[in-house]
C-alpha cells in the first residue's frame, strides 16, 4: 500500500460528478466531490435532540454524579434515519474535505452545533471484486452514523481518531455506490472529552475535518492496526532494541491477513532506504502458510551499521519499504518513514536521546484556525510545526487530543518532540461506556502513531481530571499493553491528588516539586506541562495579551514567561523541561473572545514573547535546521512613542549587543546578570534579573530617551558583528504590502489554506503598528476567500485566509484600503 503526499490524487477520474475507482491496488485520497447539508441545533430543539442521544451530566466541575448517561447507543438507525429522510430531499452543496460543517466567525459567541450530512457517489470497477476495499476517515466530529446504498451500517464514536469502514462485501461493483454520513458534533457524555462545549476551554468544531482515504488491497495484505484490534499488533510495528552511533538493530513486526478462500504461502521483504535512495539494510522472511481467513504475524530483524540517528537537532528519516509476497507475487507494499533513536528517562539524568542529555523547551498547541476550526490542510499543519520549531522550541504538547497525522509527519521531519494526548478536559463520567471509550482511545492512539519517531510521551490521562487511582493506573497499564515491553515508551499525565502510575508525571504549573509529587512519585522525573498563567492570575493572567494590547502589555507577557522559564530551569534534570501555555492564541467554548495566551496570535503573527524564545536558539548555525539556529538580535519595541521607564529590551543569543539611535551609539551591553526577584505586576521587574538559568539572557538597556528615527541593535560574537536588527518610527500610512505566510511550505492545490497578511506601512515600508484601517481583498483564479472580504487591521496587519482550488495555477490577490494604492501579488499554486 502506498500512502502519503507522494500519491496525492492518484488516478482519480471524475465522470459526471461520480468517482470511478481504478482497479490498481493503492490508497486514494478521497476528499473531492462530497455533497453536504447541515441542520443546526437551535434552542430547545437542540437540547431535546441532545437528551435523546443521552445527554445527562452534572454541573459538578470534574466528576459525573450519575451512574447512567442515558440510552446513548440506542436506535441510531431509526432515530437518525427519520432525520435524514427529509434532508435527502433538499438541495446539497458540493464541498472538498477537510471541511467545517458550521463555519464560525472570528470571535465565537456560542459555538455552533448540529447534524452535518455528507454523501458521495462512486463506482468500483468490476475487477475490484474480491479485493479488500475500505474507507478511512481520519477525523469526523464526533459521532458519525453511516449508510451505504441506503442501508445503515454503523455508528462510530469519537472525533479525534480514525474509523475505518470495510466495503468489500457491502459495496456494488460496476455500479454506482452512495455513502452517506450523519455527523453530530454535539458533546456526548460517554464520548471523551464528553464535556458540553459551553463549559469547555476549547471548541469541538464540526464536520469531516480531516482526510478521507479509499484503500484498495489484494486479498493478502497488511492489516490496519486500528481494525486488526490486537494489543501491540496489527499493521506494521517498528522498534529499536539497540541504538548507538556504530550500530542499530531494528525489529519490524508485520501483521498480514489472508482474506482469500485458500491457504497461501506468504513471505515479506523489508528494506531500509536512506535519503539518497540507497538500501542500507534488507531482510526477507522464509515462506509461511497464511491460512484462509486468518492473519499471520512475522517478526524480522535488521542491522544498520553507522546509522544516522534521529534527533530534534538533526531529524534524519529513513524509509522502511515493506513488500508482501503471496505465492512469489508482490501483493502489497507499504512505506513507513522511520527515525532510528532511543529515549531514556531517569530522575538523576533527566532525558537522554541516543545516550546524550537533552533539555525540553516547549509549548502547547490546539489544532484550530479562525473561521475553519480544525479543518486544516496538511500543509497548514506543517506550517504550524515549522513556526513552533523556528521559535526555538523543541517540544510540543498537542493539547488536548491526538493531532492530525500530518502534524506528526511534520514533527518527524522538522525535529519536534511530541507529547501525544488522548481526548479529555476536566470531565469524567462513571458510566462504564465512558471508561471503555477512554481505554479505546488509548489503544487506538498508540496503534495509529507508534511508528512516529517524534513521540516522546504518551499522555494517557484525561487532562485536569482526577478519577480514582485504579482507573488511572489502568490507563497506564492499557498503554503499556500496546507496547509490550519495547524500549523508549513512557506514559505521562497529571499527577495531582492520587497515584496514577505514570512514568513521567506532570507537576504544578510553577514547576515547584512540592510534597504531592515527592510523596507520590519520589523516584520519577517530571515535566512542567503548562506555565505562564498560574503565577500571574490563572485564566485572567497578565500573560494573556492580544497582539493589539500594545508594547507595554506584550513586554509584560514576555517577561512573565521569561521569569517562570528561568525559575523552572533550576529544577533540571529532574524536571525534564517546561512547556508554555500556549503557542497560538485560541478560542474556547466557555469564553467569548479570543484567548490571548499565545506567543503568536491566532493568525500566526509573532508577539515579543516569540522572539524571547527564538533568542534561546543555538547561536551556531545548524545546516539541518537553518530556520531555527544561528545568530539573532531583536528589539522588543515599536519605537513609536517614549519608552516606558526609559528601558529597551533586546533579545539575542550573542555575546554583546550595541544599541544605536539614528546611527549614534548609545551603549554596548553584555547579557543580563541580575538577581532573581519575586513576581510583581509592573515592568520595573524588567530589571536585568531573572535570567541566570537561561542559555541566552536578554539585554536590558536603561536611560534610553525616545526620539523619532531608527533604533538599531548589532549583535557581536567573539568581537565580530553577526546580526543586525532595526526598528524605525513609522510615518503616516501610505502603502499596503501583501505577504503570504507560507512558512517553509508553498501554497498547494486541493484545499490548502494559507494566511495572507495585508500590512499597512509608511513610504519606507515601516509597519504602522497603531493602524486599524479597513482592508478589502479580492481573489482571481482557482482559489477562494475563507475569511470575510473586508477586515479591520489589527496592530497594522489585516489578515485574510485563502483556500486553493483543484488546479495548479497562478492566483492573483488584490488588496485595497481607503486612499491607498492597490496592492497585488501573484501566488503560484503548486
Amino acid at each position: 500500500m502506498i500512502t502519503g503526499k507522494d500519491i496525492r490524487w492518484l488516478l482519480v477520474m471524475v465522470v459526471t460528478g461520480i468517482f470511478s475507482v481504478p482497479a490498481k491496488a493503492q490508497s486514494i485520497r478521497f476528499n473531492d466531490g462530497w455533497q453536504f447539508k447541515a441542520v443546526e441545533f437551535i434552542d430547545k430543539a437542540g437540547i431535546d435532540s441532545f437528551r435523546r442521544l443521552g445527554g445527562n451530566w452534572s454541573d459538578q466541575f470534574l466528576i459525573e454524579k450519575e451512574d447512567k448517561a442515558g440510552n446513548v447507543l440506542s436506535a441510531a438507525d431509526t432515530v437518525l434515519a427519520e432525520v435524514l429522510r427529509p434532508v435527502q430531499q433538499t438541495s446539497w452543496k458540493t464541498v472538498m474535505l477537510p471541511h467545517i460543517a458550521f463555519p464560525e466567525p472570528l470571535v465565537i459567541v456560542k459555538p455552533r452545533e448540529g447534524l452535518a450530512y455528507y454523501r458521495k457517489e462512486f463506482v468500483l470497477a468490476d475487477s475490484l471484486k474480491g479485493k479488500n476495499i475500505s474507507l478511512e476517515f481520519e477525523g469526523a466530529m464526533q459521532v458519525s452514523d453511516v449508510w451505504l446504498n441506503g442501508k445503515y451500517i454503523g455508528r462510530y464514536q469519537g472525533g479525534y481518531l480514525p474509523f475505518i469502514i470495510d466495503l468489500s462485501d457491502k459495496a456494488l461493483y460496476g455500479k454506482k455506490n452512495e455513502i452517506v454520513l450523519c455527523v453530530n458534533n454535539k458533546a456526548n457524555p460517554v464520548v471523551p472529552p464528553g464535556k458540553p462545549v459551553g463549559k469547555l476551554d476549547f471548541v469541538y468544531y464540526s464536520g469531516i475535518y480531516r482526510d478521507v482515504w479509499l484503500h484498495i488491497k489484494q486479498p493478502v495484505h497488511i492489516t490496519n492496526a486500528i481494525t486488526a484490534d490486537k494489543p501491540a499488533g496489527g499493521g506494521i510495528f517498528v522498534s529499536y532494541p539497540q541504538v548507538s552511533k556504530e550500530r542499530a538493530v531494528i525489529e519490524v513486526q508485520t501483521d498480514v491477513i489472508n482474506s482469500s478462500n485458500q491457504n497461501t504461502p506468504v513471505s515479506i521483504r523489508q528494506e531500509i532506504i536512506d535519503v539518497q535512495g540507497h538500501v542500507v539494510a534488507t531482510v526477507t522472511s522464509g515462506k509461511v502458510i497464511a491460512e484462509r481467513g486468518k492473519s499471520k504475524v512475522l517478526n524480522q530483524v535488521m542491522t544498520v551499521r553507522a546509522p544516522h540517528l534521529w534527533h530534534p537537532d538533526h531529524p534524519y528519516l529513513y524509509t522502511l519499504l515493506t513488500t508482501v509476497y503471496a505465492a512469489n507475487v508482490p501483493v502489497d507494499k507499504h512505506k513507513t518513514r522511520i527515525g532510528i533513536r532511543s529515549f531514556e528517562i531517569t530522575k538523576e539524568k533527566g532525558l537522554l536521546i541516543n545516550g546524550a542529555p537533552y533539555r525540553l523547551t516547549g509549548t502547547n498547541r490546539h489544532q484550530n484556525y479562525p473561521y475553519i476550526g480544525n479543518a486544516l490542510s496538511d500543509e497548514a499543519s506543517y506550517r504550524d510545526v515549522w513556526m513552533i520549531k523556528s521559535a526555538g522550541m523543541n517540544t510540543i504538547r498537542a493539547g488536548h487530543y491526538p493531532s492530525d497525522p500530518s502534524f506528526l509527519d511534520a514533527a518527524d521531519e522538522l525535529g519536534l518532540l511530541v507529547l501525544n494526548p488522548i481526548p479529555g478536559w476536566q470531565y469524567f463520567n462513571r458510566n462504564p461506556a465512558f471508561g471503555e471509550n477512554v481505554m479505546r482511545d488509548i489503544r487506538q492512539m498508540v496503534r495509529r502513531d507508534r511508528n512516529h519517531p517524534c513521540i516522546l510521551l504518551w499522555e494517557v490521562s484525561l487532562n485536569e481530571t482526577y478519577p480514582d487511582s485504579a482507573f488511572r493506573c489502568r490507563q497506564a497499564e492499557v498503554a503499556r499493553e500496546e507496547w509490550k515491553g519495547r524500549k523508549s515508551f513512557f506514559t505521562s499525565g497529571d499527577s495531582y491528588y492520587t497515584k496514577a502510575c505514570w512514568d513521567v508525571p506532570y507537576d504544578d504549573w510553577n514547576g515547584d516539586p512540592g510534597k504531592r509529587d515527592n510523596t507520590t512519585y519520589p523516584e520519577n522525573a517530571f515535566l512542567i506541562r503548562e506555565y505562564g498563567d498560574y503565577e500571574f492570575g490563572g485564566g485572567n493572567s497578565t500573560s494573556r495579551q492580544l497582539r493589539t494590547a500594545g508594547e507595554k502589555n506584550l513586554l509584560q507577557q514576555a517577561w512573565n514567561l521569561q521569569w517562570e522559564h528561568n525559575k523552572n530551569r533550576k529544577i533540571y534534570p529532574r524536571a525534564l523541561g517546561d512547556l508554555t501555555w500556549a503557542f497560538f492564541d485560541g478560542l474556547a467554548g466557555c469564553t467569548v473572545g479570543i484567548e490571548g495566551w499565545g506567543m503568536a496570535d491566532i493568525f500566526r503573527i509573532p508577539k515579543f514573547s516569540y522572539y524571547f524564545f527564538k533568542s534561546q536558539q543555538p547561536a551556531t548555525y545548524n545546516p539541518a535546521m537553518p530556520f531555527s539556529s544561528g545568530p539573532l538580535v531583536y528589539i522588543a519595541s515599536y519605537w513609536n512613542q517614549p519608552v516606558d521607564a526609559e528601558k529597551v529590551i533586546v533579545y539575542s543569543n550573542c555575546d554583546s549587543v550595541r544599541l544605536l539611535l539614528n546611527d549614534k551609539a548609545l551603549a554596548t551591553n553584555t547579557p543580563d546578570k541580575g538577581e532573581e526577584t519575586p513576581y510583581g505586576k509592573d515592568l520595573h521587574n524588567f530589571n536585568g534579573g531573572n535570567a541566570n538559568h537561561l542559555d541566552h539572557p536578554p539585554f536590558t538597556f536603561t536611560n534610553i530617551h525616545f526620539a523619532p528615527g531608527t533604533l538599531k541593535a548589532i549583535g557581536f560574537r567573539k568581537g565580530k558583528e553577526v546580526a543586525v536588527y532595526s526598528i524605525t518610527t513609522p510615518g503616516p500610512v501610505s502603502r499596503l504590502a501583501l505577504e503570504p505566510a507560507v512558512m517553509g511550505m508553498p501554497f498547494h492545490v486541493n484545499g490548502d489554506v494559507v494566511f495572507v497578511y495585508a500590512k499597512l506601512t509608511d513610504d519606507a515600508h515601516n509597519l504602522a503598528i497603531t493602524s486599524d484601517m479597513s482592508v478589502t481583498m479580492t481573489v482571481k483564479g482557482d482559489a477562494e476567500l475563507v475569511s470575510p472580504a473586508t477586515v479591520n487591521a489589527e496592530a497594522g496587519i489585516a489578515t485574510f485566509l485563502i483556500r486553493s482550488g483543484s488546479k495548479k495555477s497562478i492566483v492573483t490577490l488584490e488588496a485595497t484600503a481607503a486612499n491607498l494604492p492597490v496592492a497585488e501579488i501573484r501566488m503560484t499554486v503548486k
